[in-house]
């Protein structure tokens, strides 16, 4: 009798053992325990992640130094995007990582030039902004909102919302979920798993960091 109530025990423990277990998850990259879908992933790969065979590109560091004191608007530009990822990325202007400088270009409206490892890690980046923005929608301060959602790891032009390669439109929801599950992941997160299809190897991706890739991409009038 002794060794039955034993037994019982033992197997009402492991019971328990295996519900704690699968009530906490595996974690490992958002999943739906995150309140990400498939569909942010697939956005996030379009948007990101497929420049380096599916591993996710951004700064290290948070918050991201900003050195843009001739932008009296540079604060609030750049905190659109921490208002809408939820505080996922945020930016201390006594920094350095994203200089903003005035350009007298007039064949576009801003300019970002970037760098990041082969292990994701975005090494620098730069913003121009032109003097000159007629034919520009939302005028300078939309423009640098815009040319910071390149800095910090989008990179292209998505077809509605702020990042719309004319601008003029708010940061929509799917921008802002983009930026909040890029840095809830780790530089070099690979998120092929997430996707509904598998992807094919271009074997830019290495962990080891050794090569700087570079993209150069503006928001024409």
């Amino acid at each position: 009798m002794h060794k039955k109530a034993l037994r019982r025990a033992a197997l009402l423990m492991l019971t328990m053992l295996l519900f704690i277990l699968v009530s906490c998850g595996g974690g490992g990259g958002g999943g739906s325990d995150s309140g990400f879908t498939q569909s942010d992933y697939e956005f996030l790969y379009t948007y990101n992640a497929s420049s380096l065979d599916g591993h996710t590109i951004r700064w290290a560091n948070v918050p991201i130094g900003v050195s843009a004191g001739a932008f009296a608007d540079a604060r609030t530009a750049f905190n659109r995007w921490n208002s809408a990822s939820g505080g996922a990325v945020s930016f201390n202007f006594a920094g350095s990582n994203i200089p903003v400088f005035w350009s007298s270009s007039t064949a576009w409206c801003g300019l970002t030039t970037m760098n990041w490892s082969s292990a994701g890690r975005i090494t620098s980046a730069k913003i121009s902004i032109a003097r000159n923005q007629t034919g520009c929608l939302g005028g300078a301060a939309d423009t640098l909102a815009h040319e910071a959602g390149h800095a910090i790891g989008f990179l292209g032009h998505d077809a509605i919302g702020l990042m719309n390669p004319k601008g003029g439109e708010p940061i929509s929801d799917q921008e802002g979920r983009f930026m909040k599950l890029l840095y809830s992941l780790a530089p070099g997160t690979n998120i092929s798993g997430e996707l509904g299809k598998s992807r094919s190897s271009s074997g830019t991706y290495d962990k080891s960091g050794g090569k700087i890739h570079t993209l150069t991409i503006s928001r024409s009038k």
